[in-house]
């Protein structure tokens, strides 16, 4: 419940509109008291004492009355609905925005699939609550207690014979809440586990249908989604246990208002008008006493869903601005690596040890290695997409650290492997760092990037959409508008993570040529499998397994006998041999 409690802070924002919807929740409640004390003055004085002008000014306050219950229950419900939106966006743009803020390492442990049920569905149930659950609840208790008290006063006796079966109905709510809320705990976690085989299903169809595993992916997801229908069938046998008998009670308390209450008409203890009265109140009493069980199931969901959403929103990010960090300026270039090491936090042994280079600025640095040996994870480190175990990276003689995260990666330019482009059109997909470029602008890089000439050919030329991760592109063209992407920002420092894996000899020597002007004047960091691109590098570094084997310039690793030689070697078999292969 505490968790839930903190997320109602969502709600301080729209006081003047949650302070609207109590007005007319009480104007409802007064409201709804009224018709049955009307009709009972109709049946017990208008119509025995004959009195046309009575009944007139009766009928028009029933009437009034109703019209005035019709307006408040519009003001409650739209009231609700304004609260309920406002902090279901509020929430989504504050989990939204935080996600932005995390680090690489929180998505690396996360499951896309159950974000994405946290941010829709546990949000919706918040959002189903705080708007309108939360206030409802109170006024159905409120609602049953001012009930309660007008029919004790009207009369005592039929009172008591009318709440005989309420008690019976408390317990029978309270136990339906005890056994409903670990099955709601149980399908937000089913829930999110759906989500999260669909996510991965769609997002590698490409490798589903590449190795014919369709048959494969229809059954996990059959085997998820049954265990989610049978877990909201459990859920539904509860709800469907107790739901007919609240239903049996409730009519079991208009049996006992009509029989004990007959009795006493017809003893003349009670009027006419009374027993009319008392059967209108005794419905405002059974509703709100049925929409218990399903506030309170409301109630279940948010609480489930409250800690799925905290957990979230309190995760700390660990790559941040440190306090009194400072706006870096233009960057000459310079990297050095102080003896770093590097693990990720739920890994048992360093993925990089005892990293000491430097790189002076507008030097090229190859990086080559086998899979694993630590590459992706040491270019991570210059745009401090982690931080260090031990030991510091220093750009200028200044540790990264010290500087504002968007300083300083607004002057790293950086093209991975694996190359992500959006659901927009070629020309923001290029300008994506920086917006404001002109189309003079974008037109250059795409060239230098060898991009132009296909984007030309395409239907709508930069204007065409590409669909969701680029598809629509080949690999080698969703590779080269990442690098026009990053040509763009005009960075200080380039790292391309195999940025021409894709493309084909050809086209990857046109690419070299362009980059050669590029890469005039700034320091650029390549991790490269192919010779040719190796070649062009001032400083070549070969890792293995997370430690710098070779260090030093293609000439000097040459005369020795070790990796890089050996794959220098190898060029009169295959110049476009990879590294991986070497290895």
């Amino acid at each position: 419940m505490n968790h839930l409690l903190r997320l109602m802070r969502y709600a301080r924002p729209y006081a003047r509109m949650v302070a609207l919807a109590f007005v007319c929740m009480l104007s409802v409640l007064v409201l709804g008291l009224l018709p049955p004390l009307i009709l009972r003055s109709i049946v017990d004085r208008a119509i025995p004492e004959q009195s046309l002008n009575l009944l007139t000014w009766l009928v028009a306050a029933y009437i009034a009355t109703n019209m005035g219950l019709g307006l408040a229950n519009y003001g409650q419900w739209y009231s609700f609905e304004v609260v309920g939106q406002n902090i279901a966006r509020d929430i989504q743009q504050d989990m939204h925005d935080h996600l932005q803020r995390l680090h690489l390492e929180y998505f690396r442990r996360q499951k896309t699939g159950d974000l994405m049920s946290r941010v829709s569905e546990d949000i919706h149930s918040i959002q189903e609550f705080l708007g309108w659950g939360f206030i409802l609840l109170f006024s159905n208790f409120l609602s049953i207690t001012i009930t309660a008290g007008v029919m004790l006063w009207l009369d005592w006796r039929l009172a008591v014979a009318t709440f005989l079966a309420f008690p019976i109905m408390a317990v029978v709510v309270l136990r339906f809440d005890k056994k409903i809320r670990p099955i709601w705990h149980r399908v937000r976690e089913e829930l999110g586990k759906l989500t999260t085989v669909l996510q991965e299903n769609i997002s590698g169809v490409r490798t589903v249908k590449a190795f014919a595993r369709e048959s494969f992916e229809i059954g996990k997801f059959r085997t998820r989604n049954t265990e989610f229908f049978e877990t909201n069938i459990e859920r539904g046998l509860i709800e469907a246990n107790t739901q007919p008998f609240i239903e049996f009670l409730s009519s079991l308390s208009i049996v006992s208002l009509l029989g004990f209450g007959g009795y006493m008409v017809v003893n003349g203890s009670v009027s006419v008008g009374t027993l009319i009265a008392f059967q209108g109140f005794v419905w405002n009493m059974i509703w709100p006493i049925r929409m218990l069980g399903m506030l309170l199931n409301l109630l279940e969901q948010a609480m489930a869903a409250a800690p799925r959403l905290l957990e979230v929103l309190d995760a700390v990010p660990e790559i941040a601005d440190a306090e009194g960090s400072r706006a870096a300026g233009s960057l000459a270039g310079a990297i050095r690596f102080n003896n770093v090491s590097f693990a990720f936090s739920d890994g048992e042994s360093e993925v990089l040890t005892d990293i000491d280079f430097s790189v002076a600025p507008g030097q090229i640095l190859a990086i080559v290695g086998g899979t694993g040996s630590g590459k992706s994870t040491l270019v991570g480190l210059i745009p401090r997409f982690f931080d260090p175990c031990n030991g510091g990276v220093l750009i200028d003689e200044t540790d990264i650290r010290d500087w504002t995260l968007s300083s300083l990666r607004r002057q790293i330019g950086m093209v991975l492997q694996d190359t992500v482009l959006f659901s927009a059109s070629v020309r923001d997909n290029i300008a994506y760092g920086m917006p404001e470029a002109t189309q003079e602008e974008i037109e250059t890089v795409a060239r230098l990037a060898q991009a132009h000439d296909f984007i030309a050919s395409l239907p709508r030329g930069y204007d065409t959409p590409i669909g969701e991760r680029g598809v629509g592109l080949s690999g080698g063209q969703k590779q080269r508008v990442a690098l026009a992407r990053a040509l763009l920002m005009d960075p200080r420092i380039l790292i391309l993570d195999e940025a021409t894996s894709s493309v084909d000899t050809h086209t990857e020597v046109l690419i070299q040529e362009g980059l050669k002007e590029i890469m005039e004047g700034r320091t650029s960091v390549v991790i490269a499998k192919r010779l040719s691109t190796i070649e062009q590098a001032d400083l070549v570094m070969v890792l293995e397994q997370g430690r710098i084997a070779e260090f030093g310039t293609p000439q000097q690793l040459l005369g020795s006998e070790g990796f890089f030689s050996r794959l220098h070697r190898s060029q009169e078999f295959d110049a476009g041999e990879e590294v991986a292969q070497l290895v």
